[in-house]
């Protein structure tokens, strides 16, 4: 896990640098060439996607996510834990669930073209399919950890 962690971690520097040197390049033509890249835009907000979906599972994986836990810090310390675990299986749940609709809009989207780029819109929605992929396999991972004991939860 520690390596495909590092891969996403290195997508995502990518897909932030190219998303911030096309803008910057927009900008350029725009104010000093007085001319439009017709594909900036389309391209800043296809890497947004990926971005955000890869990106998903690191902060899962960090517990970076936002949550109030003002009631559930009241509980017993056998119930919080039975609480994080549940929502494990949520977590689990939800990449699954991106994976197969997220499918599902790709059979459709085969057939469609950005106008921007020109290329297939199943590409855009992959993203959310890896991402989905890749929060299913972190949460699988977590759960296997707390069931052999080695983190709680």
């Amino acid at each position: 896990m520690r390596y495909i962690n590092v891969v996403a971690q290195l997508l995502l520097a990518i897909l932030f640098t190219a998303m911030l040197v096309v803008g910057a390049l927009q900008v350029f033509n725009r104010f000093f060439l007085n001319v439009s890249l017709s594909w900036s835009e389309e391209f800043q907000k296809f890497a947004f996607v990926w971005l955000v979906f890869i990106a998903i599972p690191l902060g899962y994986l960090r517990n970076a996510h936002l949550c109030v836990d003002v009631i559930v810090s009241l509980f017993p310390n056998a119930l919080r834990r039975t609480i994080a675990f549940v929502i494990d299986v949520m977590w689990l749940a939800l990449g699954i669930a991106f994976v197969t609709l997220t499918w599902r809009l790709m059979g459709v989207a085969q057939y469609q073209q950005s106008a921007g780029l020109g290329i297939s819109m199943a590409w855009v929605y992959g993203g959310m399919a890896l991402g989905g992929a890749y929060l299913a396999l972190a949460a699988v991972t977590r759960i296997l950890d707390v069931l052999r004991g080695k983190v709680t939860p």
